[in-house]
């Protein structure tokens, strides 16, 4: 009996101390980022971005691996079911909790099944754009149409937070506008660009090219400020739309639940060093963002305030998905 408890006492101390060793080594090979963004699109280009930065301060690799589609919710079902070890993270933006607010069967809790790394950026709001041949000059002139004729609108998908927020003008302007989801940012750009859809409010990070070649038309912001990159352009506030503003647009990564403390903090020492870095402070401000990098408790906190004010709009909007 006292050889086994010795065996037993050797045997969790030794499990103990592999997991610290496992720790402090941490990483000892890549790291795999699960992204909820197709190439090219919004949460691909800061998770690159990021993630470079990240790797100087971890001394390892990070690999990027792009899983689009559904809403977010193929990435971060990976992450949700990945051992919590730090080798395999999510990048996503706040549509993790807006498929929540829609109601829809979600095959993990996002309460329970995922931890935050940290906020990595807060979106200064999104961009009123409309496919340059559709001869609109003005929000104005996009509601006039929009109540004359048919016109459709782009997400990345169903419940994702652009949804929201065009759903949410669609309220504020008594139009119609039908909703066309996609798998990702990108293709939705393709789609607006092309004339397949006529509508799309996206951020400048990804959108300002196509906005600077005359492909896309910028009619306003939806920010309660001038973004500051494109100060030109008026907010939906200064158009008369009081109290449209835009809420929840942030850029963050997460963990499996149950991952060590230690390695979180390890993850979130290296990103806010990358946050406050000029050289990621130029690109985050560049496309339309402000540099963030809260914590696991702070930024849970603002997860659940706008889980909050995502289900409200989704029962005024009438978003839901079965």
């Amino acid at each position: 009996m006292r050889n086994s408890l010795l065996y037993l006492t050797c045997a969790l101390w030794m499990t103990g101390l592999t997991q610290s060793w496992a720790q402090t080594d941490y990483p000892s090979r890549p790291v795999r980022l699960v992204v909820s963004s197709a190439a090219g699109g919004t949460g691909d280009t800061m998770a690159r971005a990021v993630s470079r930065l990240v790797e100087r301060g971890l001394n390892g690799s990070i690999v990027v691996d792009n899983r689009p589609g559904a809403s977010g919710i193929i990435a971060a079902q990976i992450v949700a079911r990945a051992e919590p070890n730090g080798y395999t993270l999510l990048h996503t933006s706040s549509q993790l909790v807006t498929n929540v607010a829609t109601g829809r069967k979600l095959p993990y809790d996002v309460s329970k099944d995922f931890v935050p790394v940290g906020n990595i950026a807060t979106a200064e709001g999104y961009l009123v754009l409309v496919n340059a041949g559709l001869g609109v000059n003005s929000v104005k002139e996009l509601i006039e149409v929009a109540k004359t004729r048919t016109l459709s609108y782009g997400s990345p998908g169903l419940g994702n937070p652009i949804h929201f927020t065009t759903a949410a003008f669609n309220l504020r302007a008594g139009t119609t506008m039908t909703h066309v989801p996609y798998k990702g940012l990108a293709p939705a750009l393709t789609a607006v660009i092309s004339g397949e859809i006529q509508v799309l409010f996206a951020p400048p990070i990804a959108t300002r090219a196509f906005v600077e070649s005359g492909k896309l038309r910028v009619l306003a912001s939806v920010s309660s400020e001038r973004i500051s990159s494109m100060p030109a352009v008026p907010t939906m506030e200064e158009l008369g739309f009081k109290g449209f503003t835009f809420i929840g647009g942030w850029q963050a990564w997460m963990a499996p639940a149950g991952t060590p403390p230690a390695i979180l903090a390890k993850l979130h020492g290296a990103m806010t060093e990358a946050a406050g870095s000029d050289e990621l402070r130029a690109f985050i401000r560049g496309g339309g963002y402000v540099p963030d990098g809260r914590g696991q408790k702070e930024f849970h906190v603002q997860m659940m305030s706008d889980l909050k004010l995502f289900k409200a709009l989704a029962q005024k909007a009438h978003i839901k998905v079965d």
